[in-house]
């Protein structure tokens, strides 16, 4: 179910904000209200691997020390109440105190995260509930890990592909908007009394130059006007389902954004089938994780169609939410009975296809643009220098 933030006011007149899972707004309200509280605002906040209230980077050390303690031998409690004396993070630290709390007071360790969505997500929660019913919570956290630093890789990767050709582009645009708002319209005052004369080239540049500066402003309204109501959809059920189906039928990144998020699906479900959830609860929940809204909902499809007795690749193909290779390397791990181990053979082939693919495209998007920038440059000079060629070689 999706994860909403509230504000509300308490019946003594304090102020609280937290964080509860719904099937929609109305019922987060209508749970609100039955309790006394006053609500004032209710949002959607969806939750991550690390959840919403904390970065991945402070969650992924907060398993790993969470780990090692229960690894060696430490009961629950007292492996959480150590943890809650080194937190610095104070919204961590004042829900590992509800949650210790909570534990001390008979409820079960995966009940009492779950009851903190913001920095512990279904998925998570999901696993150490496996990990508790089945003896092996150590197993399955250390298996979480793993799952954790795969997915921080591929994401560093694609982030860290992107910045270069994203500065690249933002270089660009300041280099053009210092030449069409300062230097160009000071450079072109000498031409002022001769604009009868000038060569078509420079005359172009300095008309365009004209409709740039005198409609600077409009055009910076219109940006952030833009911007905002790109934010604004983005927010929204019916605006982030139509820029991920548009995302999907990019040519440029479509390959990529596909490949990513199969490694993402595949690698999750692998993870949650390890932990021994059954493959209908693994689905459902490998569906919150991913940030598709688009294959999201296709995974979800397959998933009731899993519970009227389809096998998983063949609800796959159904729903089109994997390419053919996909489906049929699950139907063989189905086959084999080893589904987890194929589905994290299938993330490393889709984790390796995203690296090769960026470096391909980084490697293409980069002289691109350097040329293109040379070459809107060289314009610009060339157009403004014209006339005085040709004053020197009339001279002559």
């Amino acid at each position: 179910m999706p994860l909403f933030t509230y504000k509300a006011v308490r019946e003594d007149g304090t102020a609280i904000t937290d964080e509860l899972t719904a099937a929609n707004s109305s019922e987060v309200r209508q749970a609100l209200e039955a309790r006394g509280y006053l609500v004032l605002d209710v949002r959607t906040k969806r939750a991550g691997i690390g959840g919403s209230g904390a970065s991945q980077k402070d969650f992924l050390i907060f398993n790993q020390e969470f780990m090692t303690l229960v690894k060696a031998g430490l009961p629950i409690v007292q492996a959480l109440e150590i943890l809650h004396k080194r937190m610095v993070k104070p919204g961590y630290r004042t829900t590992l105190g509800s949650i210790i709390e909570a534990v001390k007071g008979g409820t079960a360790l995966s009940d009492a995260m779950a009851s903190h969505p913001a920095f512990f997500p279904p998925l998570y929660t999901a696993t150490v509930r496996a990990g508790e019913q089945s003896g092996a919570l150590v197993d399955v956290l250390k298996r979480f890990i793993d799952y954790q630093k795969r997915m921080l890789t591929v994401r560093r990767k694609l982030v860290t592909a992107l910045a270069y050709p994203a500065f690249l582009v933002l270089a660009l645009v300041g280099v053009m908007a210092l030449f069409f708002l300062y230097i160009i319209p000071n450079f072109t005052q000498m031409y002022s009394d001769q604009s009868g004369s000038l060569p078509f080239l420079t005359s172009l540049l300095i008309s365009f130059t004209d409709i740039v500066s005198k409609g600077a402003p409009v055009i910076a309204v219109a940006l952030v006007a833009g911007g905002i109501s790109l934010y604004l959809g983005y927010r929204s059920d019916t605006g982030r389902k139509a820029l991920d189906t548009m995302l999907l039928r990019t040519p440029l990144v479509r390959t990529l954004i596909i490949q990513y998020i199969m490694a993402q699906l595949t690698r999750t479900l692998a993870t949650v089938l390890r932990g021994g959830i059954p493959l209908v609860q693994a689905m459902d929940t490998t569906a919150g994780v991913i940030g598709n809204r688009v294959i999201a909902r296709r995974l979800l499809e397959s998933r009731e169609l899993l519970t009227e007795g389809v096998s998983l690749a063949d609800a796959m193909e159904r729903t089109k939410l994997a390419p053919d290779m996909t489906v049929r390397m699950i139907e063989v791990g189905e086959s084999s009975g080893d589904l987890p181990q194929m589905l994290e053979d299938v993330a490393d082939f889709y984790e390796q296809e995203v690296e090769n693919r960026l470096t391909v495209l980084t490697t293409m998007i980069e002289p691109v643009l350097m040329l293109t920038m040379g070459i809107v440059i060289a314009f610009i000079v060339v157009a403004l220098y014209l006339p005085i060629f040709e004053m020197g070689a009339r001279l002559k």
